[in-house]
């Protein structure tokens, strides 16, 4: 039985393989995550307070409940997630992606601007299922 012979096209050919090359790069490019939310890492920490009297002085002190706390993802400025401390003063910000990270809270300061002060800790999660303990923010309750 006699062979077909099997034409191509050539004009046909050469779009068709730019398509697949920009599929396999754009595919590629979206493997690399941005530090943010969708990942397997956590950063965690505790928020101990002192409580100040009307003399300013310490009237007493402990891990506090109910207190916000913030994280900034790589490079921004603004709050990209806030979580609130449980009852022992302890919080987590989970489901994170490899990268840097800015974690924040406020403190009461008399005489500071609108009587408050910022605690900042950077952190870096280098690994997929990394979880990195922050040293405790010390704030001031009024």
């Amino acid at each position: 039985m006699p062979r077909l012979k099997t034409t191509t096209n050539k004009y046909f050919r050469a779009p068709l393989l730019a398509s697949i090359a920009i599929i396999i790069l754009q595919s590629l490019n979206s493997c690399a995550k941005e530090e943010g939310e969708g990942g397997l890492a956590k950063i965690h920490g505790k928020v101990y307070a002192y409580n100040l009297n009307k003399l300013q002085q310490v009237a007493d002190s402990g891990y506090i409940g109910a207190h916000k706390v913030y994280i900034s993802y790589g490079d921004h400025i603004t709050v990209d997630d806030e979580v609130v401390t449980s009852y022992d003063g302890s919080y987590a910000f989970r489901d994170l992606y490899k990268g840097d990270y800015t974690v924040f809270t406020y403190s009461y300061c008399d005489g500071c601007a609108l009587n408050q002060e910022v605690f900042i800790q950077k952190v870096k999660i280098s690994s997929v299922r990394e979880s990195v303990e922050l040293k405790d923010f010390k704030v001031t309750k009024e």
